[in-house]
Parts: C-alpha cells; structure tokens; sequence
C-alpha cells in the first residue's frame, strides 16, 4: 500500500505505527461505517470543493460533518484564557470524547479550565490552502505557530490542523518545533483501493484514537516516542 500517511519527525514511533494493525481498534467495526459516511459526505460536497471553499465554509461544510461522523462532541471558537487584542484567534474546533464531558466544560468558558477534558483543539483553514501557512487580508500566516499559542494557551496535549483534506496532529511537546507531526491525507485515504489506507486516519483522528476507550490508553499515547 502506499502510504496515505506522513510521520514527520517521528512524531510516532515508526516501530509501533508498523505494529498498528495489531491494536485491538484496527478491527472496530465502526471505521467501515465512518468511512462510508464520510465518502457519502464527499460526493455530497465535491461540487463545492471544486469550485473552492473558503476557510469558513471549509469549517462548515465539511469539517463540522467529519467530527460528527467520527462521534465527537465538539465546541466552536471557544475563548482561551490568552486571548486577547494580541492573541485574537481561537480553536475553530474544541474535542471531547463525551457530550457530558462538554457540557460539564461550559460553566468554565474562557478559563483553562474548560479544556481540562478536552481531547484537543483544531485550527481549520480553507480547502486547498498550505496546511504551512496561509494568506489573508493580504498577509500570510504560519499554521504550525497558531496551533503552538493555542495549546499552550489551553493546556491541551494535541493540537490539530487541517485545510479539510490533508489532517495533522502535534504534540505539545514537540509542536514548537514545527516540523514533528502525523499527517493523513483523508481523501486519498477515502479512495484508496486498499481498504485499509481509512484505518491510518481513524485511528488517529477519532474518539478512541484521540481518547481511548474505558480503561483503554488512546491509540496516540501508545504510538508517542
């Protein structure tokens, strides 16, 4: 299979990401279901993203779709502790692995504390833009350094960025350096005529990726250097 996925830096152990069809959630019988409703969701939307989506109707069209599809319960442009005339951006995208675990965040809006269970933060942009940088207003910008600020601002462990095809995770670790990450490139994961090419996006992005599951460690911390 070629590689949908890139591990920059060994962000992940390349022992381990070769032994990742051995974890029990390499079989879960929910990755088939996601994927189809994702690819369900991508012929819906190609139209739109042929003729090019913004960065807010990357958010909205697409981006809000796959988090409900991967099961997330989600909060958008939530206020961070730093945030300020000097900071003004926000997470497009707060995860939690629970409804309940967001709900009990909400009394704590703009303290860290809402964050505390928060599986991470996502800066999205616009389809097709430099996952590296981007340009607005006639000014370009640097990805990699916005999602740093925000999770240090929050205290979360992973930081995610995605331009709606191409997904990148960091560690907060790891993420000043700017070029340590995972990245997943969903749609030719979607049209892979591997059936397993989906697998390396769900076992990273989703819920139990992200969060684990019961007792379970998340999937990223057992892949983690």
């Amino acid at each position: 299979m070629a590689e949908v996925y890139t591990n920059k830096g060994e962000l992940f152990s390349e022992d381990r990401l070769d032994q990742i069809d051995t974890y029990e959630e390499w079989e879960s019988d929910k990755i088939e279901k996601v994927r189809s409703k994702l690819e369900d969701l991508f012929e819906k939307r190609e139209g739109q993203i042929e003729e090019g989506l913004e960065e807010m109707e990357t958010r909205y069209y697409w981006i809000s779709y796959v988090l409900r599809a991967l099961d997330f319960a989600f909060s958008v442009a939530e206020l961070t502790p730093d945030y300020s005339e000097n900071v003004d951006f926000r997470p497009d995208f707060s995860l939690f692995f629970t409804a309940d675990q967001l709900r009990a965040a909400i009394p704590h809006r703009g303290e860290r504390e809402f964050f505390v269970h928060s599986l991470g933060i996502m800066r999205a942009i616009g389809w097709g833009d430099s996952i590296d940088e981007y340009e607005k207003d006639g000014e370009s910008y640097n990805v990699a350094y916005e999602v740093d600020q925000l999770v240090r601002s929050t205290g979360v462990e992973w930081g995610i960025t995605t331009n709606g095809r191409t997904w990148r995770i960091y560690h907060r670790d790891t993420i000043g350096l700017l070029d340590t990450y995972y990245e997943v490139d969903l749609i030719e994961a979607l049209h892979s005529n591997d059936p397993d090419a989906f697998k390396y996006f769900w076992m990273i992005f989703s819920p139990e990726g992200l969060g684990g599951a019961g007792d379970v460690q998340p999937v990223v911390n057992r892949l983690i250097r």
